[in-house]
Parts: C-alpha cells; sequence; structure tokens
C-alpha cells in the first residue's frame, strides 16, 4: 500500500491513539541551539519507507517523506532555523537541531515516526544566556580569602 503525501499529514492526529509515547526534556539558551532528540525502535530497512513530522503549537517544525527532507508544509517560523542529520536516518535517528533559540520556541514538541507508530515528546525550555561572571561562578578573590581563613584557623 503506497502512501500519498496529503495523506501523511493526517497520519500524526491518529497516531497517538495506537502508538507508543516517549517523554523526554531540553533546555536551551536565547540565542543558542539545542538538539532534540527522536529516534525509533530499530534502524529502518530503508529510509525510502519513513514518515517523521517534528511539530510544535500545532506548527510543522520539520518533515521527513521517504527518506528526504521536506520544506514543503514547514511554518515559515521554523525556516533556515532547524537542521537535521540525515547521514543517521539510516540508524533511525531523526533527531533535529533548532538554532538561534527564542523565548517562543519553548514547549512541547511531538517527533511522529509514522511508519511505526511512534511518537516522541519533548519538553523544550529555554533561559537567558548567562552572563560570564555571574551567577555561581566563585570569584577569585573569595577563593583567596577563604584560603586565608582555612590556613589562619589551621595555624590557630
Amino acid at each position: 500500500m503506497e502512501m500519498r503525501y496529503s495523506q501523511l499529514f493526517f497520519l500524526p492526529v491518529f497516531l497517538f491513539i495506537n502508538g507508543v509515547s516517549l517523554q523526554k526534556t531540553a533546555v536551551g539558551f536565547i540565542g543558542g541551539s539545542v538538539v532534540l532528540p527522536c529516534s525509533s525502535g530499530k534502524p529502518p530497512s530503508t529510509v525510502q519507507g519513513i514518515a517523521v513530522f517534528w511539530r510544535h503549537s500545532g506548527q510543522n517544525v520539520f518533515i521527513i517523506i521517504y527518506g528526504e527532507v521536506s520544506e514543503k508544509g514547514q511554518d515559515p517560523e521554523y525556516k533556515n532555523r532547524v537542521e537535521s542529520f540525515p547521514e543517521e536516518f539510516k540508524r533511525g535517528n531523526f533527531s533535529i537541531k533548532l538554532n538561534n533559540l527564542q523565548h517562543t520556541d519553548a514547549g512541547e514538541y511531538k517527533c511522529s515516526i509514522v511508519t511505526e507508530e511512534l511518537v516522541w515528546r519533548v519538553k523544550l525550555s529555554i533561559k537567558e544566556k548567562p552572563i560570564p561572571g555571574e551567577g555561581t561562578e566563585p570569584r577569585p578573590e573569595m577563593i583567596l580569602m577563604f584560603i586565608s581563613i582555612l590556613y589562619t584557623a589551621i595555624i590557630f
């Protein structure tokens, strides 16, 4: 039975009813990049029969049809910001890299591997980029003071 391209868009809607769902979390920083994981249970016998849909908040993030990346139907918000790893498709790895992260990228992503009735749910949290020198990193003068106090306590 051959699937038509238009039929494949409706399959992810029904996939979760009978399929398996796996959950992961990922953290990224504003302006940075993050890899969202998605892989099949076993490597496909051929990538030409594979259909994978990445979705976020009702938008098409990334689509793989018959083993080929398809920009048709991709939401404009994700154009030129999503990378895949085509050399990994034959190993069953359909992870994507989302670049130039924005606050609106936070939330749940669904990777539906149609041919296996498998859905990966990845919850992405977006944080502000840390400022170097701030936060929990110890400052050199504080380390020196701590060593001095410790040394004084040992002598006396």
